[in-house]
């Protein structure tokens, strides 16, 4: 569908991808800091015009570029809160590992999402819904009795997501090579971070 200017022109679609793909290619060439707009629009073959009456700003334009094609997800339900956040994990993981769908995809734009105008953008535009699905996955345990009421929802999301970045920028040679090692270091991980919760849920149950 044809994008509108806020003074009513059309966008071009096709250019829209094709200035995206351009900025994640240079961000992983050159960084967010060297990214120029001036650059981004002579190699597309459009005016810098063009690409500021789409984004304002750089800061704009690059979290555009990391968000496209990203799937917020939805909340998964397998009845096992471990492999619904592992579900929930996973979703996270295939966005950042194919964004772009770029065979070429290095650290750059990874990096780009520590920068400070970017940030807020990227958790407004993702985050923030993404942290709602984990607290529900984490909120309908509890209700389940799966996990007792002392488990801090917020930091055990953080840690995963965390957990994600790591081995997606620090650490992408882990000992994990296969998707079925990589969702089993998740499970490893999740039954670990919800462990004493769980005990607590079972002391007060065989308490009763």
């Amino acid at each position: 569908m044809t994008q509108l200017t806020p003074r009513g022109r059309p966008l071009d679609d096709e250019l829209t991808a094709r200035v995206l793909d351009e900025v994640r290619s240079r961000l992983d060439a050159v960084g967010m800091v060297s990214l120029r707009i001036e650059n981004v629009a002579a190699a597309v073959g459009c005016s810098k015009t063009a690409i500021y009456r789409r984004w304002p700003n750089k800061a704009e334009l690059v979290a555009a570029a990391i968000l496209e094609g990203i799937s917020i997800g939805r909340t998964p339900d397998t009845g096992d809160v471990v492999e619904d956040l592992v579900e929930h994990a996973w979703q996270h993981l295939v966005n950042f590992r194919q964004e772009g769908a770029s065979e070429h995809r290095q650290n750059g734009v990874l990096l780009a999402l520590f920068d400070l105008e970017v940030i807020p953008l990227i958790s407004e535009g993702y985050m923030q819904a993404r942290h709602v699905i984990g607290r529900d996955i984490l909120e309908r345990a509890q209700f389940r009795e799966q996990i007792g009421a002392d488990l801090d929802h917020d930091l055990i999301l953080d840690a995963i997501a965390g957990f994600t970045l790591f081995r997606l920028s620090v650490k992408p040679d882990s000992k994990a090579h296969t998707d079925a090692e990589m969702k089993d270091s998740y499970r490893r991980l999740i039954r670990s971070l919800l462990s004493s919760s769980s005990r607590a849920a079972r002391r007060a149950t065989t308490s009763v």
